[in-house]
């Protein structure tokens, strides 16, 4: 290993230039940091399971009757959002209308059905979280992201 960096740094034993061998260990080393970006592994929706770690927040949105304007009368409705360090993606669904493939994913809503999940919802708000459960995609005017998660499993991310 220690032969092939002084190989790519010029300090072979032959003497030749430095320039097309450092080229060559800049562009391996980029091609190397930039792979994982560009060969993400979409996620899948349900029946897949996934676990995904991000900081917990709440936002209060227009809810019914016209799910536009607080000020103008419409039920306030708090949604709890998982912001993603990074953004995803979604694989649809084949012959599914609903559960279809999405791009730049940063942000999923959470649905809560247990009351030991929603305690400890409330202690990790502002905090990070990694959340486990299924995937589905965005279908009535209460759903505030495009990807939603069913939560199955929540705890404070390590």
């Amino acid at each position: 290993m220690w032969d092939l960096f002084l190989f790519f740094c010029g300090k072979s034993r032959q003497n030749q230039s430095n320039k097309p061998r450092f080229l060559i260990l800049a562009l391996c080393i980029l091609a190397a940091y930039c792979l994982p970006a560009s060969a993400q592994k979409c996620l899948e929706y349900d029946p897949a399971v996934v676990s995904l770690t991000g900081v917990l927040r709440s936002q209060v949105f227009p809810g019914p009757p016209n799910y536009e304007s607080i000020k103008r009368g419409d039920r306030k409705e708090t949604a709890i959002i998982l912001t993603l360090a990074g953004k995803t993606c979604t694989t649809g669904n084949e012959g599914d209308d609903l559960d279809v493939s999405e791009a730049g994913i940063r942000e999923v809503q959470l649905v809560v059905m247990k009351n030991a999940d929603w305690k400890i919802v409330r202690r990790l708000m502002g905090k990070r979280a990694k959340v486990t459960g299924t995937l589905f995609h965005a279908h009535t005017g209460h759903h505030r992201t495009k990807v939603l998660i069913d939560v199955t499993n929540i705890r404070a991310a390590v």
